[in-house]
């Protein structure tokens, strides 16, 4: 089913879809997750992912946060989240683009003060303990 973006996106005069503004809820929704910062920081820093390897990477960042290791039940459930939660309120929101047929993720277009504060919240996270 087609996705609606009209209440989160913009288009231009191409039709093409573009992120959402400064002052556009869904990007502050999009941006409310940590999972979902992660998965922007990831893309911002390290380009293009699959779903598959997005969701390794949210793994392994939340085994450092509880210091604990994570089985693979915990993983399905984060991919689970990330397929059904996380992805589509960040495609909504123009924040990333999937392709389907390569299970892949990629960053959308992003305002430069954006990427700034992508990169300053994963700065601001806490220190796991150690």
């Amino acid at each position: 089913m087609p996705r609606n973006h009209s209440d989160s996106t913009e288009s231009d005069a191409r039709g093409e879809t573009k992120a959402a503004g400064l002052a556009d809820d869904q990007l502050y929704r999009g941006l409310a997750a940590a999972e979902r910062r992660r998965v922007l920081y990831s893309l911002l820093t390290e380009g293009p992912a699959t779903v598959d390897e997005l969701a390794t990477l949210l793994t392994g960042w939340r085994a450092t946060d509880i210091g604990r290791m994570m089985t693979p039940d915990d993983r399905d459930r984060l991919l689970t989240e990330l397929v059904h939660i996380h992805l589509p309120l960040l495609e909504d929101a123009g924040l990333v683009v999937r392709n389907d047929d390569t299970e892949s993720v990629e960053l959308g277009t992003l305002d430069p003060t954006v990427r700034k504060l992508v990169r300053e919240s994963i700065a601001a996270e806490p220190t796991p303990r150690g």
